[in-house]
């Protein structure tokens, strides 16, 4: 017999393990209980997660701190086909949904992937990248989801849900301490103000962290952390059917984020400015990253409850301000640097009806508007060291962005019979935009030229449906069949519109097949839900970095076609007392169909990976509190994940790859109930070392820059809850 060994076997192992144990769970049945079904509203109505026939994930708010996550990177890899990439860096986080990236660097482009805090649609990712705290769940929709959420949910959403206001009082305070000098807290109170018909949650946070990259020029310690956050909810009862639920938020950092290592030397190898190894983290830049943002946000939801169903209305309002700038040589010479400033607003209203549940039929109608308004500039300034001038000298690109989305939307409901049930539904998107775009060269129009203002409308409209039918056995099986339809408008590549180019790219479409199974074994003591899809996609979005004009962009151009095809698995088990033991594995091939002319040279692309698709994504934890005196409880957890080799940029350059890794995270501690807990963490264990993006330098021929996945981080966590 060959004998089997690396990372991959282990993982094979692993998953047997965990599924042997979970078959194991009726034996135990005496001495477990039942696994908790979470109530979910991803399909904007309140039910238990498995009965909601949709590859539908959640991630509770204990969950999300028994496992310590503090950011969105923390606890995606948890979730099947889902992988977050903050690639250290305050805005350009990209989510990558069953193969689909979601990365919008170009202000022009509209995400795929939609992100809505407390109902609320948040048009950019720039706000994404934050600290988590007084979270009550976050729930993960895989695939299309025009019918019922705001605008460009092509490849899924993500739902966070904030707690709400409590009607007696309540306290949580937790301070944590690591490495890098680390250090956070978060405290929250909640309860009445005065009043039964008036409740008030107040929660603020604060994270810090020393730099783990080293610029060698400067002495500055890049890639820290620096937020401070804050939210408040007042809950007003004003009747017994009607309430208003008013939200504010707002949050602040100031980091030297953003920062890159040099992989390969190009054409600075053999000379001083030769980076000496690509993963030190240390550095040798003429500036420094710099990354600041201020986010903020209110929101009005009035709900009125009748006996035929519920009317709800969300208006909400947000801005964030982003400034950054960043070298672009990535050694100590005045060659290039640049960066970007954006100032955006947004107005929104959801007004939708809910009906209820007492006859075999059902349906939500709705309505959506945004406006959004962004102001944005690209700064490239031309250091002296290039030779063309003799100091700095800087050109700029002007973009005033407009956005107006209007949509209606339509889902029906029908049960047939006890087991067999359908749905349907149909949405109509309207998309304007509007871009004022402007151009100021350097002085005498080497890199770029001066370019008047130009004005540039497009409109973009589509009708999109959804059909899903289940069958539903005995309370404990649900099977589904999905066919949805996916649309995403078309835009303008801001900073690369000339006089004569107006920059465009076309909308994108999806039609999306899925088929699932949700079960609850052994008596409530397992869930194990089964997905597995087909995405067609046309005319797909991709988003790449070129030198254009000298200046370093993103820029979105169309694939022709792209698919993406896969299988997902979740198992929760209850395997023993206070032992739970959880697993995810997503397998996904995703790839151009055709993809000719994808770049200025005329590079054929069909056929190749889509970037950052991982073909293998494995996630198994085990988490065990069980007490060992009176009131005090050992609480430990362990959890492994694994991603196989993806490709970096659409090109499938072998040197833009990452290869298969492996983490391990651990927590070790002790507590009673919710009263108080204090644990000792350590996430990547193992050190590993891995890229989380690798791209070609901007300016120097033959570079090529990485950035690296946090190396091994531990410390103690203290909580306390009244």
């Amino acid at each position: 017999m060959v004998k089997q060994t690396g990372t991959g076997w282990i993982l094979r192992r692993a998953v047997v393990v965990v599924l042997g144990l979970a078959a194991a769970a009726p034996a135990l049945a005496d001495e477990t209980g039942r696994l908790e079904d979470v109530v979910v509203t991803a399909q904007r109505r309140e039910a238990p997660l498995q009965d909601v026939p949709a590859a539908v994930s959640a991630l509770t708010g204990a969950e999300l701190e028994g496992a310590g996550a503090a950011r969105v990177d923390d606890f995606a890899s948890s979730v099947p086909n889902v992988y977050i990439n903050a690639n250290n860096d305050l805005r350009n986080t990209n989510i990558v949904v069953r193969g689909i990236s979601s990365n919008p660097n170009n202000p022009g482009v509209d995400p795929s992937v939609g992100i809505f805090v407390d109902g609320v649609y948040m048009s950019r990712p720039t706000t994404i990248n934050a600290n988590i705290y007084d979270i009550d769940r976050i729930e993960f929709v895989r695939g299309p989801q025009g019918a019922l959420y705001g605008k460009n949910t092509i490849a899924g959403a993500m739902n966070f849900i904030t707690r709400l206001p409590t009607e007696t009082p309540e306290a949580d305070l937790a301070v944590d301490f690591g490495n890098y000098s680390a250090v956070s807290a978060y405290a929250s109170v909640s309860g009445p103000l005065g009043s039964d018909a008036v409740l008030g949650r107040l929660s603020v946070s604060t994270q810090h962290r020393d730099g783990l990259v080293t610029n060698l020029y400067t002495g500055t310690k890049l890639d820290n952390v620096d937020e401070d956050a804050g939210r408040v909810a007042l809950l007003f009862k004003l009747s017994s059917d009607v309430q208003l639920l008013l939200r504010a938020d707002k949050s602040r950092d100031r980091t030297n984020d953003g920062s890159a290592d040099v992989y390969l030397n190009g054409e600075f190898a053999g000379t001083p400015y030769a980076d000496a190894s690509p993963w030190d983290r240390v550095v040798n830049d003429y500036r420094d990253t710099v990354q600041n943002r201020d986010v903020s946000g209110v929101s009005a939801q009035l709900d009125w409850h009748t006996t035929a169903g519920r009317l709800t209305s969300l208006s909400a309002y947000r801005q964030y301000t982003w400034y950054n700038f960043a070298d672009n040589t990535y050694a100590p010479v005045d060659l290039l640097s640049s960066g970007i400033t954006e100032d955006q607003s947004e107005w929104s209203e959801d007004l939708r009806w809910v009906s209820d549940l007492k006859g075999p039929l059902s349906y939500i109608v709705g309505a959506y508007y945004s406006r959004q308004h962004l102001d944005t500039v690209s700064t490239a300034t031309f250091g002296a060291g290039l030779g063309v001038y003799p100091q700095d000298e800087s050109a700029q690109i002007f973009g005033n962005i407009t956005t107006e989305s209007t949509a209606a939307y339509l889902q029906v409901g029908y049960d047939f019979t006890a087991r067999w049930s359908a749905s349907a539904s149909v949405r109509y998107s309207d998309e304007k935009k509007d871009l004022d775009a402007s151009g100021i060269g350097d002085p005498y129009g080497v890199f770029l030229a001066s370019y008047a203002e130009r004005s540039l409308t497009r409109t973009d409209d589509k009708t999109t449906a959804s059909a899903t039918i289940s069958y539903k056995p005995d309370p404990a099986v649900l099977a589904y069949a999905t066919y949805s339809q996916g649309f995403k408008a078309g835009g303008f590549n801001v900073f690369s519109v000339t006089p004569t180019d107006d920059a465009r790219y076309a909308p994108e479409t999806v039609d999306s097949y899925e088929a699932g199974l949700k079960l609850r074994l052994f008596d409530g003591r397992m869930f194990l839900n089964l997905a597995a899809y087909y995405l067609d996609y046309q005319n797909l979005q991709v988003n790449q970095l070129l030198l254009i004009n000298g200046v370093p962009q993103y820029t979105t151009s169309n694939a022709a076609t792209a698919q993406s095809t896969g299988f997902e698995l979740e198992a929760r088990a209850a395997l023993a007392t206070g032992l739970d033991g959880t697993l995810a594995y997503g397998y996904n091939d995703s790839h151009y169909r055709s993809y000719a002319n994808a770049t200025p040279a005329g590079a054929d692309y069909s056929g190749n990976q889509l970037p950052d698709a991982a073909r293998n994504a494995v996630s198994a934890a085990l988490d065990y509190r069980h007490p060992v005196a009176a009131q005090l409880d050992l609480i430990a957890r362990a959890d492994v994940t694994y991603r196989s080799g993806t490709f970096f940029d659409p090109s499938n350059d072998p040197v833009l790859t990452q290869g298969g890794y492996t983490l391990v995270n651990a927590r070790l501690g002790v507590g009673h109930g919710t009263r108080w807990s204090v644990v000792l963490w350590g996430k990547n264990l193992t050190n590993k070392l891995y890229a989380v993006t690798r791209e070609d330098g901007p300016i120097v021929p033959g570079q090529v820059i990485q950035s690296l996945g946090f190396p091994r981080m531990y410390g103690v966590e203290g909580r306390v809850g009244f």
